[in-house]
């Protein structure tokens, strides 16, 4: 009877959905084979079935549940930048059950999240980010310190991903909360393990459907164990809060920070993120502080360790990039690097690019935001790196009407799901689309490029508001290791082929990332 009742109230998606290409499948079933076969099958699975319907909307059940995957870069647009589509699809509730709570990346309340969005998004302003450079980079240096030491003797071989965890572990600590977590010198803390648990959680409901259902999920184990963690990390996070207040108020008349606008070198006292939220005039609640916190420390960890860790790798596996000339072409918009104002054919590497520019002087101070703008090709490589490995493989949006996209009527309810991983990648935006080459970056090639066929960050009014924070930072690191190390192939992951990737809330590798280190001279 209930069966009956199900389909007869979900009658209208069905019909609008069986009118939008898309794979076979029962909507009560759908796509679940797919998760059955394991996370790391998963991204090749739906690889597969995404080229297949590549010029097309496609739809696909999981459960009872529509999605409705979007390729075309007008479709895209259209989501992405307009405030009908501003809610997150339901997926997200795992989140927002968890330690996020009502952070802006997961909130639902869109009016909330317009009025913690503008606060927040002062924590990550040019004079926050330029002043924790110098944590960026005393925390880089510990990097290659511990990768040169834990190389196996013999192969020098060492898996960056665990060490590169941590370090950037310890640079948003210290950012955004202000707290030593002395995670890359072996210190236990406790927000750090139970962190990781509770993401263990969100990612086992993820490849295990069925625990989406709360109910279902209650009699988990795993959800014991979440519970547990989500507990600790709240009381950590709290106490943190409470003490902050305590010096806030205590130093009230005498916290403002002089930054002098005219001297982007000058590297104030850095103000956290979250004493930055405690000073707004627009107050927030403890509750708020303490999701937005949490969201900050997860969303500026797991990104940047993911990118930092396939930079590495993808330097080590492309020496042309890393080590040999490599020919360029740049036009007089980068006047560094043209003589004349024409263009010129200019011979450059990674290394050699960062030898040019701490050519003078101390090579070992502390970079600064000039040295940055000159990062020219390694900020290519970068945005390539970001380009295959995106963090956020997934994005999705909540249709609350039905909704004409395209030659298809979506019907409300749906989730609207974009896949940067997979558009990133596609041969109609990209030449060779599945081979490094930061040459897609050069200038005159993206101006010629569709801006929404490269999204790491997302893009509209939902977009991350911590991408310059996250650039500095993997530039602080990359230009610090690349300096000091050398990588190169490892015999454990000989091919760029044999990296190992996992499709769960963000992109994940299945059994880390194996390079080779030898110091450099």
């Amino acid at each position: 009877m209930f069966a009956v009742i199900f389909i007869l109230k979900n009658s209208n998606n069905r019909t609008l959905a069986n009118r939008i290409p898309g794979p076979n499948g029962w909507f009560l079933v759908g796509m679940l084979p797919l998760f059955l076969q394991g996370p790391e099958k998963l991204i090749k699975n739906l690889l597969r079935e995404y080229r297949i319907y590549e010029k097309y909307i496609i739809k696909f059940w999981l459960f009872n549940n529509l999605y409705i995957v979007l390729t075309r870069l007008e479709d895209i647009e259209l989501v992405l930048s307009n405030q009908k589509f501003l809610r997150k699809s339901k997926d997200y509730i795992v989140l927002q059950e968890s330690i996020m709570g009502q952070g802006i990346f997961s909130i639902d309340d869109i009016e909330k999240w317009k009025n913690n969005r503008k606060i927040v998004v002062r924590g990550f302003s040019f004079a926050s980010t330029n002043s924790f450079i110098p944590i960026f980079y005393q925390e880089a240096n510990v990097l290659a310190k511990i990768l040169q030491e834990k190389c196996v003797l013999k192969s020098n071989e060492c898996n960056v991903s665990g060490p590169v965890s941590m370090a950037t572990m310890e640079m948003i600590g210290k950012t955004a909360l202000g707290v030593t977590f002395n995670a890359q010198t072996g210190g236990c803390n406790q927000f750090v393990e139970h962190l990781q648990t509770a993401m263990h959680a969100w990612e086992y409901r993820i490849t295990h459907p069925w625990y989406l259902n709360n109910t279902l999920f209650r009699f988990s184990s795993v959800k014991r164990k979440h519970d547990r963690s989500q507990k600790i990390i709240n009381e950590f996070t709290n106490e943190i809060i409470k003490k902050k207040i305590i010096e806030f108020t205590q130093n009230i008349n005498n916290s403002a920070i002089k930054i002098e606008k005219d001297d982007e070198d000058c590297y104030p006292k850095p103000k956290t993120v979250l004493e930055i939220l405690l000073g707004s005039s627009h107050k927030m609640n403890h509750e708020q502080i303490r999701d937005e916190i949490v969201t900050i420390m997860i969303g500026g960890q797991e990104t940047t360790t993911m990118t930092i860790t396939c930079v590495i790798f993808m330097l080590a596996h492309h020496q042309d990039v890393q080590n040999k000339a490599h020919i360029l072409y740049f036009t007089n918009r980068y006047l560094h690097y043209v003589l004349f104002n024409s263009i010129n054919l200019i011979k450059l590497q990674v290394f050699e690019e960062l030898q040019s520019i701490f050519l003078n002087g101390d090579q070992n101070r502390v970079p600064t935001y000039k040295d940055f703008q000159q990062m020219k090709y390694v900020e290519m490589v970068i945005k390539e790196t970001l380009r295959l490995f995106p963090p956020l493989p997934f994005l999705g949006r909540r249709l609350d009407e039905d909704k004409q996209i395209g030659e298809y009527m979506c019907p409300a309810g749906a989730a609207l799901i974009i896949c940067p991983i997979f558009l990133q990648s596609s041969p109609l935006y990209y030449t060779d689309s599945e081979k490094f080459n930061p040459d897609n970056f050069l200038p005159d090639v993206c101006g010629n490029r569709h801006s929404y066929a490269y999204i790491p960050f997302g893009a509209g009014l939902r977009n991350c508001i911590g991408m310059k924070y996250a650039m500095l930072q993997i530039k602080t690191v990359i230009s610090t290791l690349v300096r000091k190390i050398k990588f190169s192939p490892s015999d454990r992951c000989p091919t760029p082929e044999d990296l190992r990737l996992m499709f769960l809330m963000t992109l994940k590798l299945v059994d880390g990332c194996y390079v080779k280190i030898e110091p450099r001279t």
